[in-house]
This record gives C-alpha cells, structure tokens and sequence, in this order.
C-alpha cells in the first residue's frame, strides 16, 4: 500500500485535488490545512490509534492524514459524508483511490445522524474520531452524541470550526454533562474558553478546533438529569 505522504504534499503545492472528472477542486476552504493535519495524526499517532472514523469526507485530504496515523498499525479508517457525489463529485473518493489507501477506508455515503446510531447498534468501536460534518447545531449535537458512544473511554473527539457558536453549545453540553474534558494544549492552537460573559449569549473561545478527551467511565445520568451548556 503506498503512503500518501508524497501525494498530500503536491495536494497542498497544487491548492486543489481533482473530482471524479479530473476538474480541479480548491483545497481551501474545504480542507484542513497541511499544519492542522499534520497535529491530527501526530495526535492520532500518540494516542496510539488503530481505528479512526469521521464525518465530512468533502476532498478526502483529512482522511489522508488519519490513514498515515493508523496505516502502520495495520489500521483502518471510516469516512462518512452523504454528500460526496452531489456536493463533491467523487473527489474525496477519488483521492483515496489515487493516493492509494482505498482498500483500508470504508467510506460511508450517509447522513451520520443515521450512519452512527447504526455503527452504535453494530457494536463498533474506535480509537480516535475527528468531526467536521453537518454545522447546524442539531447535526453536529447528534454527531457529538454517537461519537461518545463509539469512540473508546478514555480516548479523543476532534471537533473542528469552533468559530461557529452551534459547534460550541454542542461541545458545551458534552462538557457539562456528559464529562468530556476539554484539552486545549493536545493540538497547536486548540480551541479554550474565554472566561464565561457576564452578558447572555453562546459563550466564546480562541482556536477552531476543540479536543476532547472522553471520560474512563460513561456518566449515569438520571431521568430527569441536566445542566445548562452555558
């Protein structure tokens, strides 16, 4: 199997990868950037990752990264994106084919809200997830959600685009109830909390991507158990 090392490094000289036809496709603003990506499979890679999922396969540049995080272990990686014809036109897929990492990624054309709660029932499990699918809030919730569920106690959830204050209530709620720990310091430039207004509002933070660490024990909540996000 060959690595992509070589292939993401005239991805990003190019700026763009091309679709299904062989028309070009920007890598900016769709793509995680070559220092971001990097940070995520040494991330991966420390963490000692052997199976790795995500959501928002969009040009298949992250998935890369996360193939050379686990590729060495005999690993492998689950992309899920329900776009990737429409919205994409097989560029992602396209991408796992040339950069030659096809056979270890099974790619998923599904909305994750319904592709998660299936891999709960299936009783999969893995290693590391990296989030950067559907912004609304009740897609990235759900998202969120099925990741803490999926992903092993103990282990990591990258959320990306912090920016957008969907993104951060999710990430809020996992916090508050759900006992996940925000690590700022795990990726260059990972997402904090400011401190917390005085006026009403979705709180604020610097850096675009959140890691969170899942508890050792899934939290009991009662019935009736919840805390405000913020």
């Amino acid at each position: 199997m060959a690595a992509p090392e070589g292939f993401l490094e005239r991805a990003y000289r190019d700026g763009s990868l091309p679709d299904a036809t062989g028309e070009p496709v920007p890598l900016a603003p769709h793509s995680v950037g070559a220092d971001l990506g990097a940070a995520l499979r040494d991330l991966a890679i420390a963490e000692g990752a052997e199976r790795t999922i995500e959501v928002g396969l969009a040009l298949g540049v992250s998935a890369l990264w996360l193939c050379e995080a686990v590729m060495h272990r005999d690993g492998r990686h689950v992309a899920i994106d329900p776009f990737q014809e429409r919205s994409w036109n097989g560029a992602g897929l396209r991408t796992l084919r040339d950069a030659g990492v096809e056979a270890m990624v099974e790619v998923i054309e599904e909305e994750s809200q319904l592709a998660l709660p299936r891999l709960v029932s299936e009783g999969r499990q893995f290693d590391f997830a990296f989030v950067d699918g559907d912004h609304r809030f009740e897609g990235v919730f759900l998202d969120l959600y099925y990741m803490t569920r999926l992903v092993k106690p103990g282990s990591l959830v990258v959320v990306d685009d912090m920016w957008m204050p969907a993104v951060r209530t999710a990430v809020a709620y996992l916090e508050k109830n759900l006992a996940t720990t925000l690590e700022p310091d795990a990726l260059p430039g990972a997402f904090r909390w400011r401190r917390r207004p005085l006026s009403r509002g979705v709180p604020s933070g610097t850096g675009d991507t959140a890691v969170l660490r899942l508890p050792t024990e899934r939290p009991e909540l009662r019935w009736d158990e919840f805390v405000p996000p913020y």
